[in-house]
């Protein structure tokens, strides 16, 4: 691990602060090895004041204009922190110039949670739901189209984004939305890496928070 870091790396770099811990994954391209290096970091509501040094701690600054692609987790969850990371990962990737990729937190259970029906339902479409205290029921829908071997990458559609559901519409079957910090940052970066193999392009203009409990949403 100790050199992890050279003037001749490539680095992915994944954020995710959906949630009082901030995950953190780098990934240097041009190591055969594929080493991953991540850290989550329990900092609750400082993450404003602690969002640089976080991430210099796992990619020090020197390091950053070495950064191809940057993935970033977009809600729902703490709007706050995904809204601070977010800012952060579209400046760095607007000064570097480099893609910046977004899933949002339910799509990235997806790989996880799939696991928990029942075999004979395993490519078919399933909900992942949470309940908001004081708004209701949000969900998302997914499905499981392929697992890249190469890249360790599941690769889920996101029918329906995450979003505010009426208690009256059947969301059969669904799955109970459960944070894992650790292996959802592997999942964020191990999709960027599938991005940057695939020559995909994505525009960090286009990468917002997602916000399902604002006053002017409608329930489904």
């Amino acid at each position: 691990m100790q050199n992890f870091y050279t003037s001749k790396s490539r680095y992915l770099l994944a954020l995710h602060s959906t949630s009082e811990s901030f995950g953190i994954a780098v990934k240097d391209m041009e190591n055969k090895e594929t080493i991953i290096k991540s850290e989550v970091f329990h900092i609750g509501r400082a993450l404003s004041n602690k969002l640089f040094s976080c991430i210099e701690t796992i990619l020090p600054r020197k390091f950053w204009k070495q950064i191809i692609r940057i993935s970033v987790a977009k809600g729902p969850g703490s709007y706050t922190s995904t809204r601070l990371t977010i800012s952060m990962a579209r400046t760095i990737a607007q000064q570097i110039n480099c893609s910046l990729d977004s899933m949002s937190s339910f799509h990235l259970m997806a790989p996880r949670l799939y696991k928990y029906l029942d075999q004979n339902q395993t490519f078919n479409p399933f909900w992942i739901k949470d309940i908001l205290p004081r708004r209701g029921i949000i969900a998302g829908r997914y499905q499981l189209i392929k697992i890249h071997q190469e890249s360790d990458f599941h690769e889920f559609s996101e029918i329906i984004s995450p979003q505010l559901i009426s208690e009256k519409k059947a969301i059969n079957p669904s799955i109970k939305a459960s944070i894992n910090i650790e292996k959802d940052i592997i999942t964020l970066i191990n999709f960027s890496e599938y991005c940057q193999k695939s020559n995909f392009h994505s525009n960090w203009r286009t990468i917002l928070p997602i916000y399902p409990t604002s006053p002017i949403d409608k329930q489904k």
